[in-house]
């Protein structure tokens, strides 16, 4: 089947939509909005999609990969750039004096690598749209429970396991990560874990803070909830309440705190603990830096390229859609950027620096000239970046009232951690033709999906590929009418060892066996 953009999508999902449209399959009853089935994801006040979203394991390795090759970049441009000068670099990009300082008092020490980013695949190939390298980053409370909830369907946990589909669990591949960062201070033992929100940020983010409070204590943590008005130091350690802290689990930001004496004056506290090796801050405040909006254009830049080698130019090209910059007056001076812009304003998108969740977002083929070049000249004044739109490529989902196949789109949200390679992720998806890029926070009708991916027929082809979609298919469909006339006549093996629920879930990443928005 083609999508709107002439591509034919995977063939775990030809398969999955066929099976559904079938008119005697149990898939149909998947509803992960059952309240008395899932209550926690009934808390979350998400609207879920009725399926997964399906990616081969090949190319998902190779993207989570390049992922962290081109995450590494990105954090070395004060070096590769500034000389190593962390000032110079909040400066180029925009950032004030006072936040700066604060950003950069831990010393220049690299941060620990985590994040997640955003993506498009354009039927081609995966592209990062925004880079969330901080802590702070959100979508973790719901990523993991809505992907294994779907196994708790047994038409859906005999698809996965006909087809050896398998997910990465991303709140258990964050403990882990927390327990490998605090190390050095807990000498090996399970950290005591303090989420931390900036003077007052539980009132507005608590709703994202309080379920991944549960699912880090359902992984073994000690994980205290709080704001930063709560922790004390004494004698070195910090304290929550009585009890010591061994990481903070830092999601507040850098303005939640410099125009708070009391508040800052803590951070300090925390600072010097942790430069102590009495606490572990995760993350930094540095990554503030690295999540601006305007490192992108550094990556994106001709003026990096001769600071890169040719593997990094080339993965820089695939991986990241034509970004600029527009700080200040002095780049709308720039004739033949001001001219790009204005003549392929159907190809563009602007984004604020700071913003997230779609805030502040102008589509350029959703306003006319006019309004354009107003939002580029608002958008130099604030301090925006100005980007190539990717155009992504359609997921088929069948609506089951009508039982019509509709295409919408996918943002793809994929987590790294200092382990390396894919740590989870999840799916934001919208109807094609009704796409809001500025809805895709609380209150849209986006709806939100988990990822399994499954072995690739063909690992060195694009999943893209028509001939390759076609020839799976055909191949899956024989198998499948022979693997249901076995199954139907085989003892359960569902429980077997080695899987969860006939799916085997890696420990690790998925290589081997196995807008700093807290809202997304």
């Amino acid at each position: 089947m083609e999508n709107g953009i002439g591509l034919m999508t995977n063939r775990i999902t030809e398969l999955f939509n066929k099976e559904l449209l079938s008119g005697d399959s149990l898939l149909t009853e998947i509803d992960l909005h059952d309240e008395e089935r899932f209550p926690y994801l009934a808390t979350l006040d998400r609207k879920y999609l009725t399926r997964p979203v399906f990616i081969g394991e090949s190319e998902l390795n190779r993207f989570a990969d390049d992922t962290v090759r081109t995450v590494d970049i990105l954090t070395s441009l004060p070096e590769r750039l500034f000389d190593g000068d962390l000032g110079r670099f909040c400066e180029a990009l925009g950032i004030s004096p006072p936040r700066a300082r604060l950003m950069r008092r831990l010393g220049g020490v690299r941060p620990p690598r985590f994040g997640r980013v955003d993506a498009y695949h354009d039927g081609e190939s995966f592209k990062i749209l925004e880079f969330n390298a901080t802590s702070e980053t959100g979508g973790l409370e719901w990523v993991g429970p809505a992907t294994k909830a779907m196994l708790d369907f047994d038409a859906f946990r005999a698809f996965a396991d006909r087809h050896e589909l398998r997910y990465t669990d991303a709140p258990k591949m964050v403990a882990e990560a927390l327990r490998q960062a605090s190390s050095a201070v807990t000498g090996g033992r399970d950290p005591v874990v303090a989420v931390i929100e900036g003077e007052g940020g539980l009132a507005a983010f608590g709703e994202a803070w309080r379920p991944l409070q549960r699912l880090l204590r359902g992984f073994g943590l000690e994980c205290h909830l709080g704001e930063i008005t709560d922790l004390r130091v004494r004698n070195g350690r910090v304290l929550f309440g009585d009890a010591p802290v061994d990481l903070v689990y830092r999601v507040f930001e850098v303005d939640q705190v410099i125009d708070h004496p009391e508040g800052l004056r803590l951070t300090e506290q925390l600072f010097t603990a942790h430069e102590e090796g009495r606490v572990v801050i995760w993350t930094p405040l540095e990554t503030e830096i690295h999540r601006q909006k305007g490192c992108m254009t550094f990556l994106s830049d001709p003026g990096l390229r001769t600071r890169l080698s040719e593997d990094e130019r080339l993965l820089v090209d695939r991986m990241l859609p034509w970004t600029r910059s527009l700080t200040g007056e002095s780049a709308l001076k720039d004739r033949e950027l001001v001219e790009h812009c204005r003549e392929r304003r159907e190809h563009l998108i602007l984004k604020p620096n700071s913003a997230y969740s779609g805030r502040g977002i102008t589509a350029g083929w959703e306003v006319g000239d006019r309004e354009w070049w107003q939002a580029l000249r608002d958008g130099a004044e604030a301090g925006a970046v100005v980007q190539e739109r990717v155009v992504p490529r359609a997921e088929p989902v069948v609506d089951l009232e009508t039982g019509h196949t509709e295409e919408w789109e996918a943002c793809w949200g994929l987590y790294y951690t200092p382990a390396g390679g894919y740590a989870g992720g999840g799916c934001r998806l919208q109807r094609i033709g009704q796409v809001d890029v500025t809805a895709l926070g609380p209150g849209s009708q986006a709806r939100v999906a988990g990822v399994f991916f499954y072995p690739d027929a063909h690992p060195g082809a694009s999943l893209g590929t028509a001939l390759d979609t076609a020839l799976d298919t055909a191949l899956d469909t024989a198998l499948d009418t022979a693997l249901d006339t076995a199954l139907d006549t085989a003892p359960d093996t569902a429980d077997r060892p080695g899987t969860a629920g006939g799916v085997a879930v890696p420990d690790g990443g998925v290589t081997g066996a196995g807008e700093g928005a807290p809202r997304w």
